[in-house]
């Protein structure tokens, strides 16, 4: 079976100071259609940078990164950018909810390019948001009004809206309770269901531990170490 992402002794440098840091560091990874995998490591162990590596945000320094069997490495830029904007969905730590806008149209945002948010497209998300406990009222309420679990679950139906062939999250659990934590879990394992592929970071025990994740990658400065 082809992997839908590969890297290949991916490294990446950045310059700091007078000094260089290898923020990742002679990586190989690959990641099959439906796997849950989880980058778990501290701050500053390169999960970051290699997500996004992988999903073509960076490039690398040197090495390989290939998706569907396909190097993106090479590819021109606005080519890497439709692949992103098609293929891959991303959910950021710092989530990127517009707070001025209503919650709906924040989840609908990816589809505008394609002249996107039709009634049916608002049903589906008005849906999708429910299923994760955001009311239609609260859909409808600007996007500052929700709470850091809502905000968080928000931003997931919004990278899902396309239907990507990976999902990329980095830190989903981060600073939410215990019930939040597990509802963003199994999100999570009702979309590998579906055959989506998921490459997750966190340093929260608590995801990593989740029974149904297919691998869990260690990373320290920048390496794999398992």
């Amino acid at each position: 079976m082809t992997a839908v992402v590969e890297a290949l002794e991916v490294v990446k440098r950045y310059a700091d100071g007078d000094r260089t840091v290898r923020a990742v560091d002679g990586v190989s990874l690959s990641v099959e259609e439906g796997e849950l995998v989880v980058l778990r490591g501290t701050s500053g162990s390169g999960k970051t940078t290699l997500l996004g590596l992988l999903g073509g945000m960076i490039a690398p320094s040197s090495g390989d990164v290939r998706f569907e069997g396909e190097s993106i490495v090479l590819l021109r830029e606005h080519h890497r950018a439709e692949l992103r904007r098609t293929k891959v969905g991303f959910v950021f730590q710092e989530l990127a909810l517009i707070p001025e806008m209503s919650v709906l149209e924040n989840v609908l945002l990816p589809l505008v390019p394609d002249g996107g948010g039709s009634a049916d497209d608002e049903q589906r998300a008005l849906t999708s948001l429910a299923s994760l406990g955001i009311t239609r009222e609260k859909a409808l309420a600007r996007a500052s009004r929700l709470s850091g679990g809502e905000r968080q679950r928000a931003a997931i139906i919004r990278a899902l809206v396309r239907e990507p062939k990976l999902l990329l999250l980095d830190e989903p659990t981060a600073h939410l309770d215990l019930e939040n934590a597990i509802g963003i879990a199994k999100l999570l394992l009702a979309e590998k269901a579906r055959g989506r592929t998921i490459i997750a970071s966190t340093h929260d025990p608590r995801l990593a531990e989740v029974e149904g994740i297919d691998r869990t990658i260690e990373m320290r400065d920048g390496r794999r170490i398992d």
